[in-house]
């Protein structure tokens, strides 16, 4: 254990070394006073940070000035399924990384010794969809094209389960970061936030506008794979789903009857609907593979010397939007905590209790997981304070200056009693632009420097315990588990005891152990 202990930090020092000499900056994610934090050349960092869509210099001035080092943007590596950023990919063997070098250097012009973080959206442009028609995402009515809703008009999503797509992607995030790091920006870059999907947090394509996926000729074979892979034997698999003409050569996605049934109540009878079960669990585990498969990617181009990151795991939020967890995408939490590719994960607060006075926060998943497998954190703070007139009311918007710095004060002691990172997300800009908003934010920024020297080890006694694969036996449109769960947040919110927040896997493995009081 001492030898292994010292070879880590020797090999950190030689690559601090190098950082040093070669101005490239080295980023991880490591256990310092009983949690996660991240590093950068060897010094602890709060990861309070600041994202935005509309990039503005006036912003980022004033953001800098109250000491924010840390600083994210949108781009993409080919093209972004949102309108937040331009098409790099723009043609076979043709990229443009104009928008990205200017709004690097943007930030950079307002803070010249800042860190930046890219959040890097990763789709598929129209022309490479034309070329490989069978590569898209297919949905239960036999259409390939994901519903306007919010910022995206009917459009083409490439299938998740594509090998053709992922290996583009891993392709097209190499040459971004040869780019990046042949720039002057580069030795300012310290890691990369993959986003794809649902509005780019990694939900599986159709699913806020409640379409079914995925029926191309790519998941349907990935399926099938996957189906080998766990039951090994023709035979084992007809027993399990009931059908003696099961076989994994003709086994097919179910369609929209079976996944939207219910044989129990709100539950799928295993013995009869087992089909179903398992394609909810195979959606989860092509959205986990992807982004683990991306984030290996990036972790060796970069030698190891980025961290990177995913937004995952909403297990208890998605209910909010009244959509229904099975097919969502987000199940495999387990799987991806144990990624060692990956060192932070992210999600917004919760939208469903954000008003002042009544509401609370929380984060979206099960954190303290994350936390105890060495994952940082980082908390999405897009709060809609005063100055956000284009926010919609679902979203939580205030109306007073006072109602937003007591909102921001209520959540930074979610994220500093959970050892969290955090980004203040300025979504379309001038959210902040206010003296004594700003003001506040400084004592915050501060605050968040003095954390990093606080006992990081929670002190919970009790423990809320959640099977991330249970939503696999609901029918795809059931929303009651999910409202539920919803709901119970508030019960644990005001409860008065602080507590942690677990997989059912986590518990049984041994992390359970140190609680007085299990939910």
């Amino acid at each position: 254990m001492r030898s292994s202990k010292f070879l880590s930090s020797l090999l950190l020092t030689l690559l601090c070394a190098f950082s040093a000499h070669s101005q490239t900056p080295v980023a991880e994610v490591r256990e310092h006073l009983g949690g996660p934090i991240l590093f950068i050349d060897g010094r602890p960092h709060s990861a309070f940070s600041t994202m935005t869509y509309r990039p503005q210099l006036s912003d980022y001035q004033e953001l800098a000035d109250i000491g924010i080092d840390l600083f994210c943007f949108s781009t993409s590596s080919d093209h972004p399924f949102y309108p937040f950023a331009a098409d790099a990919w723009i043609g076979p063997e043709e990229y443009d990384y104009s928008q990205l070098d200017e709004r690097a250097r943007q930030v950079l012009e307002a803070s010249p010794e800042t860190w930046l973080l890219p959040r890097v959206n990763v789709a598929a442009p129209g022309w490479w969809l034309d070329l490989h028609p069978d590569e898209v995402c297919v949905y239960s009515d036999g259409s390939n094209l994901e519903l306007s809703r919010d910022y995206v008009q009917d459009q083409r999503a490439p299938s998740m389960a594509s090998g053709l797509w992922r290996d583009s992607v891993k392709e097209n995030l190499g040459r971004m970061i040869d780019h990046i790091e042949a720039q002057d920006y580069g030795k300012r870059v310290i890691g990369y936030h993959i986003a794809s999907g649902i509005t780019e947090e990694w939900m599986y394509w159709g699913f806020q506008s409640n379409q079914l996926a995925d029926y191309s000729k790519p998941g349907i074979t990935a399926f099938r794979d996957w189906l080998r892979e766990k039951y090994r034997t023709d035979t084992v698999l007809q027993d399990v789903w009931g059908e003696p003409s099961a076989t994994f050569a003709t086994a097919e996605v179910p369609n929209a009857t079976w996944r939207n049934r219910m044989d129990h109540g709100i539950f799928l009878n295993p013995i009869q609907s087992m089909r179903v079960v398992d394609y909810n669990l195979f959606l989860s585990d092509m959205v986990a593979d992807c982004i683990s498969e991306f984030a290996r990617a990036v972790k060796e181009k970069t030698n190891g010397t980025k961290v990177v990151g995913a937004f995952y795991g909403y297990l208890l939020e998605i209910a909010w939007h009244h959509h229904a967890i099975p097919p969502s995408g987000h199940l495999a939490i387990d799987k991806l905590l144990r990624d060692p590719s990956l060192d932070f994960f992210s999600s917004p607060s919760s939208y469903g209790a954000r008003p002042p006075g009544t509401g609370f926060s929380i984060f979206m998943s099960l954190t303290e997981s994350f936390r105890r497998h060495g994952k940082l954190w980082m908390d999405e703070n897009d709060y809609r304070g005063f100055l956000a007139k284009d926010a919609k009311p679902q979203h939580g918007y205030v109306e007073t200056l006072d109602e937003t710095l007591a909102l921001h004060w209520r959540e930074l002691g979610n994220v500093l009693t959970h050892g969290a990172g955090m980004w203040w997300f300025n979504m379309w800009g001038g959210w902040y632009s206010d003296p004594r908003l700003l003001e506040q934010m400084e004592t915050m920024v501060e605050l968040g420097k003095e954390n990093l020297e606080l006992d990081k080890d929670s002190t919970a006694e009790v423990a809320v315990v959640v099977d991330p694969l249970s939503p696999a036996y609901l029918g795809a449109m059931e929303t009651l588990h999910s409202i539920g769960l919803l709901q119970y947040k508030e019960t644990w919110a005001k409860f008065g005891a602080p507590f942690d927040l677990l997989t059912l896997h986590d518990y049984c493995e041994g992390l359970g152990n140190r609680y007085k009081m299990v939910v």
